[in-house]
């Protein structure tokens, strides 16, 4: 009888085991290895700048080899959002020496080219020695000597790389004569719990739970009151600030600037009551936006039997986005954070109505204080999705008037000639104390021209049914 041959002692599984773990290490160390060299070199070279650099800058402009520009070259930077691009294109449309100098790009909302100089391509992974050790660190010194103003979002450090040497940045610019001001984006100052609407703080904390930490909020309380400490001009608006911010100079109903020649308006498409209505939708956090009450009010128009459809974009780049909302009859914004943002501004520059959800503490302090007039957005609760969107629907020929109302909104606040005259006024009082009346400006600006075939008249009737349908 044939007898099963005997199986190998465990021990030699195990031990084999045991050497594929060793050598997968031993491969492991040399990277550790080049990674902490690297590191080190990397911080090695942030304290040169930070200690023999930038002091020689000082001493170099205090024995006048470096004269003060009248006309102050400014740059904006250094965390990679849009925002940036635009404010830099509407600061030079109005005469100004402005560039954009960024980390690194922003996932898929912006490109390499949406930026002037990016530092850092690789995301500081070591993938290339030459340009973390060398062309990053001497780009940061030619951008300390050359501009004069420095535009911060509360957590756009150039010295980002050095935790310890970024806290003096602000500190050290002040020394090299340059003037600094800061605006917000959102996540730089937000902490969840200290938002006054419960429905903010819910989604906030259900989008990103990291917002919930304690060393999180601890972090972001240190940015602001350091960029406060050290700003001298914070810029805030309506939707960014009020509630988060101790300090504003300056504050505007939404700080978006935009190119508006590249949106073409398009009053449409012509349709009749019944024929098919599109509202785009383009989300990049749904809990944040309101989405899901979207989604059920546009079921429920659907099973009332209205021919409705919901073209929901979800990271779709920003040139695709253009594209289908010229194809869109309405653009459905943000439900929930009570106030509007880039892609409401895009909407209007495209002659869309644009339903967006406006606190009303918000409200009151734009009616107030924002010196502009006739916000052309309507004012959409969560609770009245439906009805809106209703309202628009049997009434395609008010979609057109508001939307000439929102383009001509564009023009006036959030155009390149509108918010780079703002810009170029902030700039000049902060470097040379130029006077800039930022209320006259703005009421200055409410003056601006209609787009044709829309009377004053007419377009106050049809804003105040579609806030009032």
């Amino acid at each position: 009888m044939h007898k099963a041959q005997a199986q190998p002692p465990r021990r030699w599984s195990t031990l084999s085991a045991r050497r594929r773990v060793f050598r997968a290490i031993a491969r492991l160390i040399p990277g550790v290895v080049r990674y902490q060299v690297l590191r080190n070199l990397e911080l090695l070279i942030y304290r040169c700048l930070v200690f023999v650099v930038f002091p020689l800058f000082a001493l170099l402009i205090r024995m006048g080899f470096r004269k003060p520009n009248p006309q102050p070259r400014v740059v904006f930077g250094a965390a990679p959002m849009i925002n940036s691009k635009y404010h830099s294109q509407a600061l030079r449309h109005a005469g100004v020496d402005s560039t954009t100098a960024v980390w690194w790009r922003q996932s898929w909302i912006t490109t390499g080219d949406d930026f002037d100089v990016t530092l850092d391509p690789h995301q500081g992974n070591y993938r290339s020695v030459s340009v973390t050790l060398f062309k990053t660190p001497l780009t940061i010194a030619r951008i300390f000597w050359k501009y004069d103003v420095f535009f911060y979002y509360f957590d756009g450090f150039y010295l980002l790389r050095d935790d310890k040497m970024k806290w003096r940045e602000l500190q050290i610019l002040k020394k090299l004569g340059k003037r600094i001001i800061t605006m917000p984006y959102g996540g730089d100052i937000t902490i969840a719990h200290e938002s006054r609407e419960l429905a903010v703080k819910y989604n906030l904390i259900r989008d990103y739970p990291f917002m919930a930490m304690p060393r999180y909020e601890d972090n972001i309380r240190r940015q602001v009151r350091y960029f406060t400490q050290h700003s001298d001009a914070i810029i805030g608006a309506l939707h960014l600030g009020p509630d988060h911010l101790p300090r504003i100079d300056y504050l505007l109903r939404c700080h978006f600037a935009i190119d508006e020649g590249a949106w073409t308006p398009s009053y449409g498409p012509q349709r009749q009551v019944g024929d098919p209505f599109r509202v785009l939708h383009a989300p990049n956090h749904r809990h944040q936006k309101g989405t899901r009450f979207l989604i059920e009010a546009v079921e429920r128009l659907k099973a009332e039997g209205l021919n409705i459809e919901l073209v929901l974009l979800e990271r779709v780049p920003n040139a695709e986005v253009k594209r289908l909302m010229a194809e869109c009859h309405v653009v459905a914004d943000q439900f929930v954070l009570g106030w509007y943002a880039l892609t409401a501004v895009e909407a209007m520059a495209s002659g869309k109505p644009v339903l967006t959800y406006l606190r009303d503490d918000l409200v009151r302090l734009y009616d107030l204080y924002s010196y502009e007039q006739g916000c052309p957005i309507i004012n959409t609760p969560i609770e009245r999705i439906a009805e809106r969107l209703r309202w628009l629907y049997y009434h395609p020929e008010e979609c057109e008037r508001i939307g000439r109302e929102s383009r001509a909104y564009v023009e006036r606040y959030h155009s390149l000639e509108g918010f780079g005259g703002f810009l170029k006024g902030v700039v000049d009082q902060v470097w040379s104390g130029a006077p800039f009346n930022v209320e006259e400006y703005w009421r200055s600006r409410g003056q601006a021209p209609i787009p044709a075939d829309s009377s004053s008249t007419h377009r106050k009737s049809a804003l105040e049914k579609a806030r009032q349908a």
